[in-house]
């Protein structure tokens, strides 16, 4: 069992890559976020309910996400999401996009 917090980045210079993660401690503003277990989201289907679906309900359907990596540090980020633990059981098992 992960007891490091799940949760969504929104990064890149306009916030438009998507990576979930789990982190040791919440993210600050201005500072790099180190992820572990990270897997980026490339696609969300609508019946998620928008990202916020995403984090409270986990993927639906078409949702498409990459492999996991150990780990990977965001240095350019525009806001995080905390994701509930049922969504996060969800996006860990999702398969990976081939």
């Amino acid at each position: 069992m992960d007891y490091r917090k799940p949760i969504i980045l929104c990064c890149g210079e306009h916030g438009r890559g998507v990576v979930y993660g789990r982190v040791d401690t919440e993210p600050e503003a201005g500072k790099p976020v180190k992820l572990h277990n990270a897997r980026m989201i490339l696609y969300w289907s609508g019946e998620c309910g928008g990202l916020f679906g995403l984090a409270h309900k986990g993927p639906k359907t078409s949702t498409r996400l990459t492999a996991t990596v150990d780990e990977v540090i965001e240095t350019v980020w525009q806001e995080w999401l905390a994701v509930s633990d049922e969504a996060a059981k969800i996006i860990e098992e999702w398969p990976d996009e081939k």
